[in-house]
C-alpha cells in the first residue's frame, strides 16, 4: 500500500550539545586515529579530500579519534531505521544496497555521517547511523524507491531519530 501523503522530514536539526562533537579550535589540524578522516577549517574531511589542505597547511598535526568512530565504537546511533514487511523479505539485496549506497553518499559529503550497523531483528531489520540526518535520508530513499510507509520520530533532545519503513 503507497503512502500518497507528502513526507514530513525534519531539516533543521541542532548538533549543539552532542558530547561527542569535540570543541577542536578552528586553526586545529587533527587526523582520525581509527578512519583516518581529518578535521580542517573547523570540519571533518575524508582523507583523500583533504590531501590538499594538509599540504598547505602550516600546522603541526594532531591525532584523535572523530566523533563517528567515537559513536561506533560507544555503540551510541544517531539514528535508527526500522525496515520490516514481506517486501524487504523478498527485496533484502536490493535494498541493503540502496541503504549502503546512500551511507557512501552521506559519507563523501561529510564523513561523520555513516551507517554504523545493520541488524536482523525478528522479521526485519534495524540500520544504526551515527546521526538522525542518515537516518532521514535512508528513510526518504526508502519511501521513493520503494514506497510503503514510512514515519519519523525523534527524542525529546533530537539527539536520536527513529524512522520506521514498511510494506507489506
Amino acid at each position: 500500500m503507497s503512502n500518497s501523503r507528502p513526507v514530513n522530514i525534519r531539516r533543521n536539526i541542532e548538533n549543539y550539545g552532542d558530547p561527542y562533537i569535540s570543541d577542536l579550535g578552528p586553526n586545529e589540524v587533527q587526523v582520525c586515529s581509527e578512519c583516518k578522516s581529518v578535521y580542517h577549517d573547523q570540519r571533518w574531511y575524508l582523507e583523500s579530500q583533504a590531501q590538499e589542505a594538509l599540504k598547505k597547511s602550516k600546522t603541526e598535526l594532531g591525532y584523535t579519534v572523530c566523533p563517528a568512530c567515537l559513536k561506533i565504537r560507544d555503540k551510541m546511533p544517531g539514528g535508527i531505521v526500522h525496515l520490516a514487511g514481506a517486501f524487504l523479505i523478498s527485496h533484502k539485496d536490493e535494498i541493503l544496497n540502496l541503504i549502503h549506497n546512500e551511507g557512501d553518499r552521506a559519507k563523501s559529503i561529510n564523513p561523520l555521517e555513516r551507517v554504523m550497523d545493520i541488524e536482523t531483528v525478528n522479521a526485519g531489520m534495524d540500520v544504526l547511523t551515527t546521526n538522525e540526518r542518515l537516518a532521514q535520508r535512508i528513510g526518504k530513499a526508502l519511501h521513493r524507491a520503494y514506497h510503503g510507509e514510512v514515519s519519523y520520530n525523534w527524542s525529546q533532545d533530537t539527539k536520536l531519530a527513529r524512522v520506521n519503513w514498511r510494506r507489506d
